[in-house]
């Protein structure tokens, strides 16, 4: 499933400045909302796209390999 050019593996950059009721980091990538597992407000780094629903986006933080 693909929602608005983002999909499973994509990798982005983002700072999470807030979390769910769940205690998700939540951020906004492409306008479509990205919730990230085991982060804190103020995290910076790289997420990858693990699930894609019809609205939203499942990530995981994700170090890139050199």
């Amino acid at each position: 499933m693909v929602i608005r050019h983002i999909k499973v593996g994509d990798v982005f950059e983002v700072e999470v400045s807030k979390l769910t009721t769940r205690g998700d980091g939540f951020v906004r990538v492409k306008g479509v909302s990205v919730f990230v597992k085991n982060v804190q407000p103020g995290w910076k780094g790289n997420i990858k796209i693990v699930k894609v629903g019809p609205t939203y986006a499942i990530a995981e933080p994700f170090e890139a390999q050199e």
